[in-house]
């Protein structure tokens, strides 16, 4: 038999996953996989279960959101496993879930695992910690782990845009060195994301139709800090209306970037705190995971080789 390790999150968005618990392992079980099933006990735990586990598995089934699935990578790039990954998105954002189309009904989303294709994606890593999905500094960057999960559970992302509200008023620069390349930067900055996905937050990524989660590139986005009301506002059309304003952010694709600061900034890394540094250095792990997905299955040029 096959051998499958499911994992999951049960305080995940809203708890839903506990009453397609049976449903789920039946599903899997009919297709021929012996399952192991673990809960998840507290935050860090996907990784360390991982990093000891010995076993290898021809399938490692993810159940949660976002940071659920950042802690599965995590475990199995630091313990060199290198099994398919499949995603049950359950969580409040699902940006991951988002990129590859995956369905928010539990059971769709379980089959769909079951025909799929593995795509191999890029992987980021910052300072030694790996983020599927994006690595954040600044304003708002912070609200998805200062938000209660039982804020979430209660009020879905109207949690978000409540302590986004509080957020207003902490509106402060960050000076920042951007080196890449051969090119250097160094302005006063109100926030920064350096992404590999489709979504950030649950809202489409800039140029999203031209992004490729696997090419070796990493996608940075700086917004500067605004001089006035009516820069601040042009800053919030061009978020609204996803376009870029060039007098007012640096839209740059790029393997690898270091980012420096007079002072320690606050990162998150998949929407959970990822650490404080004065400086730290981002590089793009290209097809580092293969993610089961039915999205690109006709993208001959996405697919594993």
């Amino acid at each position: 038999m096959k051998k499958m390790l499911f994992i999951f999150n049960p305080t995940a968005g809203r708890g839903r996953l506990k009453a397609r618990l049976f449903d789920i392992v039946n599903t899997f079980v009919k297709y021929g996989f012996k399952v192991q099933v673990y809960p998840t006990q507290e935050k860090g735990d996907a990784t360390t279960f991982l990093m000891n586990d010995q076993d290898q598995y021809d399938l490692i089934l993810c159940a949660g959101g976002d940071g659920t699935l950042n802690e599965v990578v995590s475990g199995m790039l630091h313990s060199g496993k290198s099994s398919p990954i499949g995603l049950i998105p359950a969580g409040s954002m699902n940006d991951v879930g988002h990129s590859f189309k995956i369905s928010h009904d539990i059971m769709k989303a379980a089959k769909a695992v079951l025909t799929g294709k593995p795509y191999l994606m890029d992987i980021g890593k910052l300072n030694g910690k790996y983020f599927i999905y994006v690595a954040a500094f600044g304003v708002f960057t912070n609200i998805s782990y200062t938000t209660s999960q039982k804020q979430k559970n209660a009020i879905g992302n109207l949690a978000y845009y409540l302590e986004g509200i509080k957020q207003l008023s902490e509106l402060r620069p960050r000076h920042i060195r951007v080196e890449y390349g051969d090119k250097v930067i160094e302005e006063d900055f109100l926030v920064g994301l350096v992404s590999n996905s489709l979504y950030i937050a649950g809202f489409k990524n800039f140029n999203s139709n031209l992004i490729s989660l696997n090419d070796g590139l990493l996608e940075m986005l700086l917004i500067k800090m605004p001089k006035n009301p009516v820069e601040l506002q042009q800053i919030i059309n061009s978020l609204i209306n996803y376009k870029i304003n060039k007098n007012l952010m640096y839209y740059i694709q790029t393997p690898q970037v270091t980012i420096s600061s007079p002072e320690k900034l606050e990162w998150t890394l998949d929407g959970e705190f990822g650490g404080i540094y004065d400086r730290v250095e981002i590089e793009n792990y290209n097809k580092a995971i293969r993610i089961i997905s039915n999205a690109f299955k006709g993208d001959k040029s996405e697919q594993k080789e």
